[in-house]
């Protein structure tokens, strides 16, 4: 008889379709499945990229649990279009791929799965056309990508936590989405492979104007972490966060800036 866990298992392969066929109309598909840098920059249409020191990759040298790895990503220059986030040995590269607005600080915090010890690679695309990029090694010792959490499908009817911290000139934005974030890489009690299931969307806005959009793949850990600055936020202001998933499950929350 199967346990517990082997059943939710099994019942999350057998209710989620494969993530495929039900792909955003915004989703780039193709940069998601690259699995080097020179794939991942022929599917964006991206010319090679310069290291350069003002790429700002943050993670630590070593993290034991490879499930929830934290990572920074930003650049001190102007003029930044996109910024991406890879693992270079996960089995696909592309993490995340962030596109900020104008008020927003490109200095994004999140939290990634490795399946083990790997190169972290930020690119930054510059509305110039440059591509710039730096990388940091990562020592894990036990891998995230197959972990043994237990599905819980009820969770996407929790709201997302957003904290806004407003000093100075920019506000900090924190969040914590309630989502399984599946990978695609683990097998139920059966051997059967359990479809990945994972948000591929995030938009956050204030007042309504968007200020980040973003597009993740099943590296992303689960109940996502999201931390960001934005200008020119006062108290009464409303910061929301919606995101999507490949099941075509959505969800939105906003709170007021106290």
């Amino acid at each position: 008889m199967l346990r517990r866990r082997e059943l939710l298992l099994s019942a999350v392969a057998a209710a989620v379709p494969s993530v495929r066929a039900a792909d955003l109309p915004s989703f780039p598909r193709a940069a998601f499945d690259a699995k080097t840098v020179p794939q991942l920059l022929k599917a964006l249409g991206l010319p090679a990229p310069v290291a350069s020191k003002d790429v700002l990759l943050q993670a630590p040298d070593l993290f034991e649990d490879g499930t929830v790895v934290p990572v920074t990503l930003g650049c001190s220059l102007p003029g930044v279009q996109r910024l991406l986030l890879g693992v270079e040995r996960n089995p696909t590269l592309l993490a995340a791929l962030f596109e900020p607005g104008e008020p927003l600080e490109p200095n994004i915090a999140i939290r990634v799965k490795m399946q083990e010890t790997s190169n972290v690679i930020a690119l930054v695309v510059m509305k110039d056309g440059r591509v710039l990029m730096a990388n940091k090694e990562v020592k894990i010792t036990l891998g995230g990508c197959g972990g043994a959490a237990e599905p819980q499908p009820e969770q996407s009817a929790q709201p997302t936590l957003i904290r806004v911290q407003a000093s100075g000139a920019i506000a900090t934005v924190r969040s914590l989405m309630k989502h399984e974030m599946e990978s695609g890489q683990r097998k139920d009690g059966s051997g059967r492979t359990i479809p990945a299931w994972h948000i591929q969307e995030v938009v956050a806005r204030v007042n309504g104007q968007p200020v980040l959009t973003a597009q993740w793949g099943t590296a992303v850990s689960k109940n996502p972490f999201l931390q960001f600055g934005v200008r020119g936020v006062k108290p009464g202001d409303k910061v929301a966060l919606a995101w999507a998933d490949n099941h075509g499950v959505r969800r939105s929350d906003e709170v007021a800036v106290a």
